[in-house]
């Protein structure tokens, strides 16, 4: 086995790190091990070089240095700034039209998401929302919508 491992350059054990790493970057949170595989990715052009392991382990280690510097803070700011909505949470903010017109109160009434009619109360509002109205969808308690009428300008 040590044969085997002594006739691989030693650019390619940087690269096979560096993808080990990346790949694992993809279960762990933080975007720690991708700066790590960069590091490994910068010490290649050394191992080519046919630079010392010491040179190379410096390389490594200045560059996932520097990756955790500049790197991981803006990967970290970008992904948490592109969070999705899922769920009921991807309703909100959007215009829809009500169906059944809703009464104050618990009783409610119904509004058509997407083809689909959802069970809708009111906020803010009142009185009735007659059918037709368009509403925004303010929230969610459970199943139940929480709308409130658009005002347009004319």
């Amino acid at each position: 086995m040590m044969e085997f491992i002594n006739q691989i350059p030693v650019w390619q054990l940087w690269l096979v790190a560096a993808f080990i790493l990346f790949a694992l970057e993809v279960i762990t949170p933080g975007f720690i091990l991708a700066c790590f595989g960069v590091g490994a990715l910068i010490a290649i052009p050394a191992a080519l070089l046919e630079l010392s392991w010491l040179v190379q382990i410096i390389c490594f280690c200045v560059g996932s240095l520097l990756a955790l510097w500049l790197l991981q803070p803006l990967m970290c700011k970008w992904f948490k700034s592109h969070d999705a909505r899922t769920g009921m949470d991807a309703l909100i903010g959007r215009r829809v039209f009500v169906s059944e017109e809703i009464l104050p109160g618990d009783a409610g009434g119904r509004v058509a998401v997407d083809g689909d009619s959802w069970r809708a109360v009111s906020v803010g509002v009142a009185g009735n929302i007659p059918a037709g109205t368009e509403v925004r969808i303010r929230g969610h308690q459970s199943l139940v919508l929480e709308v409130e009428p658009v005002e347009h300008d004319h």
